[in-house]
């Protein structure tokens, strides 16, 4: 995770020292809606004395945004998606289960206007209709946990908690029409030591890590 961090600021400084060639663009608000697929790519549960593999089957994500994008290409938005994910196994057992999280983010981006197009959103008429971005969030998120052991057997875990999110973001928008972009990108979700018990009482941790593709439609106005 630290090499998330140190790929993804550098990034960021980099991309913005090029808003001082791109130009005048039109300040603006704008929603976004967003669906996609979710990989939890680590969701192992750790107990004081030993730490227990989970199996998570991949699943659809969901989620919107409401932002404000500035005339030097910076975004800032709040967004909230849900993921859900069903679970395959524990450590081997047979059982079932699922993890969900409702997350709320507080986003920083910015978007790169790059060689010449339509220029539907700013209206200049020489840019691409291409919209590269980058950013980083953090907030917090819901977590919800139901599994089995053995399929023959009630829950061992039913449990909800609450812990903190970052994550990082890559994606590129294209434009349609003059308010609207589809856009397609890939993020990476992190949230540490996310403290849960089971039905019997006993404590353990959650890393979880998530990875999510999400096409969507952003509309300005």
């Amino acid at each position: 995770m630290k090499r998330l961090k140190v790929a993804v600021f550098p990034a960021l400084f980099a991309v913005a020292q090029l808003s001082g060639t791109s130009g005048a663009r039109a300040q603006e608000y704008y929603m976004d809606l967003h669906v996609g697929y979710n990989i939890v790519d680590n969701g192992d549960l750790e107990y004081e004395a030993a730490t227990f593999s989970a199996g998570y089957e991949q699943r659809p994500a969901f989620g919107g945004s409401f932002g404000y994008l500035d005339q030097s290409g910076f975004r800032i938005e709040g967004e909230l998606t849900y993921r859900d994910n069903d679970i395959n196994y524990i450590d081997g057992a047979s059982g079932k289960g699922r993890m969900t999280s409702t997350a709320l983010m507080v986003n920083m981006l910015y978007e790169l206007r790059i060689g010449s197009g339509s220029g539907y959103a700013y209206g200049s008429g020489s840019e691409s209709p291409l919209r590269p971005y980058i950013g980083i969030g953090g907030g917090g998120a819901r977590y919800t946990m139901e599994a089995t052991d053995n399929l023959a057997t009630g829950d061992v875990i039913d449990d909800t908690t609450y812990g903190l999110v970052y994550q990082g973001i890559l994606g590129l928008g294209v434009e349609v029409t003059e308010t609207a972009l589809v856009t397609l990108d890939f993020r990476y979700l992190v949230s540490d030591n996310v403290k849960f018990s089971d039905v019997a009482g006993t404590a353990f941790e959650v890393d979880a890590i998530q990875a999510t593709a999400m096409f969507g439609l952003r509309t300005t106005f």
